[in-house]
């Protein structure tokens, strides 16, 4: 049997089910009510941005998977934490590291909007295939489509087909243009849900406070000491959120900005807050 979860990590796993309960399944039974979209977070120039998005985002998952993973990784590593500091400071430290993970996510977005729109004033000014390419340089385009379900990718080769020809330019370079706007709007306009940057957080400060506890993982016969195996877990995410890949819409950023801030308040914690079977005696 499992043991059952510490007060504040079992109303925190009660409040996620709820809300994943009245927003997100009657849409996967073909009931959807339509406010799904309202409280996820939005980028904070999107015309879709509202204020309080910064809150209920941390509280919206996307299907029945990412709810159960991350509820699954609070259960077996919040208890300890929440033992190990008080309901009061665990939640403060899931709540930073939400934060945290936000604040990775925006400036994500940010840097790759500016990036964006470095490259599209570039080819504003001088309409080459190289800032064209140049645009475009590191972005995965194979599961990218149009609004019309169309592939980016064929239509993006026959653009610089066209440019590196000297076709028509006039409308290859609005077509160019065009496309290079959609994908500044898709940036834009993309989305984050989800409990994982506090979960991430969370990951953190259990191998912070326990780095020789050992894990064991479904499939494996033998126990992983926390610290490698978070280890693995977060260095796989710093390598898939370099990669970027277009058919992965996992927010990896988010996560290792979760990561951070969980490691560093756990960090503090560790050095300032004695554990509760521990008294302090007066002289």
């Amino acid at each position: 049997m499992f043991p059952p979860p510490t007060p504040l990590v079992k109303n925190l796993m009660i409040l996620n089910a709820i809300i994943f309960l009245v927003v997100v399944l009657p849409g996967f039974l073909g009931y959807p009510i339509n406010i799904e979209d309202k409280l996820a977070l939005y980028y904070p120039a999107s015309p879709h941005f509202r204020p309080y998005q910064f809150v209920s985002h941390f509280f919206m998952h996307a299907d029945p998977g990412h709810i159960f993973f991350n509820m699954l990784g609070l259960y077996f590593f919040g208890p300890s934490l929440e033992e190990r500091l008080g309901p009061g400071r665990f939640l403060l430290l899931y709540i930073i590291s939400a934060i945290g993970a936000m604040g990775m996510h925006i400036g994500e977005i940010w840097w790759q909007l500016r990036q964006s729109y470095e490259y599209l004033a570039a080819f504003t000014a001088d309409p080459s295939l190289a800032n064209f390419n140049g645009f475009f340089s590191g972005i995965d385009l194979g599961g990218l489509m149009m609004d019309n379900g169309k592939s980016v990718l064929p239509i993006y080769g026959n653009i610089q087909n066209d440019l590196a020809m000297g076709t028509n330019p006039e409308y290859i370079n609005t077509r160019a243009l065009d496309l290079m706007q959609d994908y500044v709007d898709f940036q834009e306009n993309s989305r984050m849900v989800g409990a994982s940057g506090a979960v991430f957080g969370v990951l953190a400060a259990f191998a912070v406070f326990f780095p020789d506890r050992e894990i064991r993982p479904l499939f494996i016969p033998f126990g992983i000491p926390a610290k490698y195996m978070i280890g693995v877990i977060l260095a796989s995410e710093v390598f898939l959120g370099f990669m970027n890949y277009n058919f992965d819409s996992v927010a990896h950023y988010a996560h290792i900005g979760g990561a951070i801030a969980g490691g560093i308040v756990a960090y503090i914690f560790a050095k300032t807050v004695l554990p509760p079977w521990l008294k302090r005696m007066d002289k």
